[in-house]
């Protein structure tokens, strides 16, 4: 007897089955074969998901050292971006996620940001810190730090608003400034992060590279307690910085400021986003970044891989995420992909899911949880 017509809805599952094939294989052959030629750098094995995540990717200053304003014409897409950003963010915690209290003073449109994320406040899982939980206590603090500074965010004449389920988390240890301050100081060497600064400020002012090595030793002096950003740091310096350093300058303050922060925090944070790297260098080679420098697009790759990208990115409510991220075979992922586990398994787990009938486009949380533990299964029977 001759076989039934295959049914449009049929045929369409059939092709759609043979693009994911050929999707699995051709992230396959990018991710393994050409990593047999040219090895990736073999992840830290210290992340851990009760470990909270600290919210760099809309700092003012780190943004600026990638090209981006957080005043003007960029505001729609780090707005975007960021709210993007925190979806994946909160996938990589069973903590919360931290940001300074500074953000709700520094940026204009970062109410609109609490807003929309209004259902991870009420629950506590977004916090603000700082060294007070009194923001007009704080407020007074950082007018002294952002003194002369004409566009002085911290003026009393602006008015700021707080989310009232906003929780504050205590940052405690010695003060941001302090600590970058140290970093300073060791930089000051002949092969230390400031020589490239140190050298292009000789080369511009014609002097003794001692002698302006010497100079910039006292800048944390000279500072007088003002805010450790790059706008007061070039006052204090022997002469107007050449372009190139000014760049590096940017960087170093950036990236001494986030070690600070994940380091008193005891923190990680999410990097490699669309929007750029915002590491500001900090990577998982470092002995003290180990496990707390996470890639974003690792992730998002890991989620088209499970068929639930769609839904994560555009589908899912703020509790559908917490939900999603709240169960053992999810966290069990997530730890293969950034600790110490491998991630081949994780691919060839990928391949034996996509064989069952389960394993299709999440559109509902359901369906998420679903994928994720039909992967997951896969992974305990290769891992035993």
């Amino acid at each position: 007897m001759s076989a039934e017509p295959e049914s449009r809805g049929e045929l369409v599952q059939r092709v759609m089955a043979r693009r994911d094939a050929f999707t699995a294989a051709r992230d396959l052959y990018v991710n393994i074969l050409l990593d047999e030629r040219r090895p990736e750098p073999a992840v830290g094995g210290s992340y851990r998901r009760e470990r909270s995540l600290f919210i760099q990717y809309v700092n003012p200053e780190i943004l600026a050292c990638y090209g981006k304003d957080v005043t003007r014409g960029d505001v729609g897409r780090i707005l975007e971006q960021s709210l993007r950003a925190t979806r994946l963010a909160v996938l990589l915690t069973d903590a919360y996620l931290l940001f300074p209290s500074s953000y709700m003073f520094e940026l204009p449109w970062f109410g609109v940001f609490l807003r929309a994320v209004e259902p991870l406040i009420h629950e506590g899982l977004i916090r603000h810190t700082s060294t007070t939980p009194e923001l007009t206590a704080y407020r007074d603090m950082k007018v002294r730090e952002y003194r002369r500074d004409e566009n002085n965010p911290y003026s009393t004449s602006q008015r700021f608003h707080i989310e009232p389920d906003l929780v504050w988390y205590p940052h405690s240890g010695k003060p941001t400034s302090v600590g970058i301050a140290e970093l300073w100081s060791r930089a000051l060497t002949p092969d230390g992060g400031l020589s490239g600064v140190v050298h292009a400020v000789a080369r511009a002012l014609h002097r003794p590279y001692g002698r302006v090595e010497r100079a910039m030793a006292r800048s944390p002096e000279r500072l007088e307690g003002q805010a450790f950003v790059k706008r007061f740091v070039e006052r204090t310096l022997p002469g107007p910085m050449p372009g190139d350093a000014d760049s590096l300058l940017g960087l170093f303050l950036s990236a001494a400021y986030l070690r600070s922060y994940v380091r008193d925090l005891d923190t990680a944070i999410l990097t490699d986003l669309p929007i750029g790297p915002l590491s500001c260098e900090l990577n998982d080679s470092m002995e003290d970044m180990k496990g707390r420098v996470l890639s974003y697009r690792r992730l998002d790759l890991a989620l088209h891989w499970l068929r639930v990208d769609h839904f994560v990115h555009r589908g899912a409510t703020w509790k559908e995420l917490v939900l999603l991220r709240s169960s053992a075979e999810f966290g069990m992922i997530t730890s293969l992909l950034y600790g110490s586990g491998s991630a081949n398994a994780f691919r060839l787990a990928i391949i034996g899911a996509s064989r069952s009938r389960h394993f299709g486009p999440a559109a509902t949380c359901g369906d998420a949880l679903s994928n994720v533990a039909v992967v997951a299964d896969q992974l305990a029977r290769m891992l035993g």
